[in-house]
């Protein structure tokens, strides 16, 4: 409340003066009058935009929970034989493998007694649990992605759930005064938040259940399951349908979760928008024409007082060029709720299911959101030959990841051989048809930069041409409208002998003014042209020189960062070692100089009590001999 008195307080303070100094000056009566007779526009607006963001996502995520929470709870796991060559002391257990080993490794036995064979080390194994299966690393990955996934998605929320209402007013006035033209622009946009419960409770529930499941992925990432799978390395895409993700309803869930958080790259929302045109009481308004007489008295008195100053300042000449005209105002123009992109998700199961239509589909993607044609085709192109390396591991068999269940069965080493072989034959055969497309591509780009510097040579020497042309044209009509001249003046001097002695030199001027002006124009004209015909063709060369400036550009800006902090941790590891010195000796002076001052005063304090003693004798004395 106390803010809104010193509102009223200082506007009643302001008010009175004004109104004084209008009746008592003659100058505001004069503004009044040029002001209203000039040409005013008054525009005043309350926009209110509430967002609604789509929840689908988090209904989503909510139903595939449950079987996450079941399958870190019980996890899959194998047995894994571990082998291990002991003194036959710590031998605990040995089976035909050791036999086998030991046979074949005649350097590990100690002796033979009476046909018995004593072995100094032999073969051992022993069976544990191996929790670190593709299963489960599958899960783990699928977590760490949901950590990233609500994250992002949670602070994106969180900064853009709140809904607003705008009130804007614009005040364009355009009149004359003191012989000068004035255009005055005065515009103000008040912007706060929407006092609707319902909508806020509504937010609330949406940013609270974004909450809840960003605590509830924490809490995995926290959980025994993920401790136990630290250190193992996390799956890459294409996803393995191994028998149990294929066959455990619990892990087909998880597998379409991943598949979901694949395309689920945006969050969604729509806006409604509540629009009033609020009106203007004769009261406001007389106030909005005293706000224009501040406003001009005050630019108008400093120009006048620093006139001499803007004289004196350096001239700058510029080509000023036609203005866009403008129908709608831009801060008032509500944007459309396009999605809230998160993720640029490239290879991974949902494209490479839809590999028929995802570079078509993205595409138009890409130049809806008015990315640049050129940036959008390289993004499609990329993300398409990556789907297609997908496709090669996926179909030849050429991932590295493989399943533990089928990689513990032993396998001959001839089928294994004959099996790489061909692997390694598949991929000569990519590489090869790699290397073609990229010499085709080579060639293409090569053989568009020469189509381009023979269209720019060939542009020149059109414009060359043209000028050329244009300059005949221009001589021939110059020779045109004298030889006209002439003529008429022969006529003319047959009937008006004096009359052409007194007019001839008058006429001479005017047509030689005449031609000099057209030939001025023409020149101008050719010039203009020749002008925007070379700097389109130097942009194009310009734009490719751009592209390597700026390459190189970005290498040296990261070695000269990657220089300078080196440079800063040297330099902040010798600060800390003088900042620890400076500190120790600060310490021990501070030290010193606080007991020196205890010593001065303990000195101070004893003579001020022997002071003290001194005049109470005295004072006791006096009393005694008076008594």
């Amino acid at each position: 409340m106390k803010k809104r008195d010193d509102l009223d307080t200082f506007y009643s303070y302001i008010m009175s003066s004004l109104i004084t100094a209008e009746e008592k000056e003659n100058f505001p009566r004069y503004f009044y009058n040029s002001f209203l007779a000039g040409e005013n526009i008054v525009y005043h607006k309350s926009i209110a935009e509430i967002k609604k963001f789509n929840d689908d996502w988090i209904t989503t995520l909510e139903t595939y929970f449950p079987s996450i929470d079941k399958i870190i709870g019980n996890p899959f796991s194998t047995l894994r034989q571990e082998e291990e060559i002991v003194p036959i002391e710590k031998a605990r257990k040995v089976n035909s493998a050791s036999i086998k080993h030991l046979a074949a490794n005649t350097h590990l036995i100690k002796e033979v007694v009476d046909g018995e064979v004593i072995p100094k080390k032999i073969l051992t194994s022993h069976s544990e649990i191996e929790y670190g299966i593709y299963e489960n690393r599958f899960i783990m990955t699928l977590i760490n992605r949901l950590i990233t996934f609500l994250s992002n998605r949670y602070e994106v929320v969180k900064s853009n759930i709140e809904s607003y209402e705008r009130k804007h007013l614009n005040l364009k006035s355009k009149f004359n005064i003191f012989e000068s033209e004035v255009a005055m622009d005065i515009d103000l946009v008040f912007k706060e938040s929407v006092d609707n419960e319902e909508v806020k409770e509504k937010s609330k529930i949406y940013l609270s259940r974004v909450t809840n499941l960003t605590r509830m992925v924490a809490g995995y990432k926290n959980s025994p399951f993920m401790q136990m799978m630290d250190g193992q390395k996390p799956v890459k895409p294409p996803i393995m349908k191994t028998n149990i993700i294929l066959k455990n309803p619990d892990f087909r869930n998880a597998y379409n979760l991943w598949l979901f958080l694949d395309h689920c790259d945006s969050i969604f929302y729509d806006i409604d928008v509540e629009e009033r045109d609020l009106d203007v009481a004769p009261a406001y308004m007389y106030n909005l024409n005293q706000i224009a007489l501040i406003t001009y008295a005050l630019v108008l008195y400093n120009q006048n007082l620093s006139k001499k100053n803007y004289d004196a300042s350096n001239l700058i000449k510029y080509e000023r060029k036609a203005t866009k005209l403008v129908k709608t105002h831009a801060k008032d123009v509500v944007e459309n709720p396009s999605a809230i992109v998160i993720e640029d998700n490239t290879i991974n199961e949902y494209y490479l299911e839809q590999n028929k239509r995802v570079f078509k589909q993205k595409l138009e993607e890409l130049l809806g959101e008015d990315v640049p044609y050129e940036e959008a085709l390289k993004n499609a192109l990329t993300q398409t030959i990556g789907i297609t390396n997908s496709l090669f591991q996926s179909v030849f068999d050429m991932a590295q990841e493989e399943d533990l269940m089928e990689a513990v069965e032993k396998k001959n080493l001839i089928d294994k051989l004959v099996d790489a072989k061909k692997k390694a034959r598949i991929a000569q055969i990519i590489r090869e048809t790699k290397e073609a497309d990229y010499k085709e591509s080579v060639n293409l780009e090569k053989n568009q930069l020469k189509e381009i510097s023979r269209i720019n040579t060939r542009i020149i020497k059109e414009s060359q041409k043209i000028r050329r042309q244009l300059q005949d044209k221009a001589k021939k009509k110059r020779l045109a409208k004298q030889l006209e001249a002439t003529r008429q003046d022969r006529d003319a001097a047959k009937e008006k002998r004096k009359e052409l002695t007194e007019n001839l030199r008058a006429v001479k001027d005017q047509v030689e003014s005449e031609i000099v002006k057209e030939e001025k124009k023409i020149n101008e004209q050719l010039l203009k042209q020749a002008e925007k015909e070379l700097i389109a063709a130097e942009k194009a060369r310009a734009r490719a020189e751009r592209k390597e400036v700026m390459r190189r550009l970005r290498e040296e800006r990261k070695k000269a960062l990657e220089a300078e902090r080196r440079r800063f941790q040297e330099h902040r590891a010798l600060i800390r070692e003088k900042f620890k010195e400076m500190r120790d000796k600060i310490v021990a002076f501070e030290k010193k100089r606080r007991e020196q001052e205890i010593l001065q005063l303990r000195e101070k304090y004893r003579q001020i009590r022997e002071q003290e003693f001194n005049r109470i004798r005295s004072v006791y004395s006096q009393t005694a001999q008076s008594t």
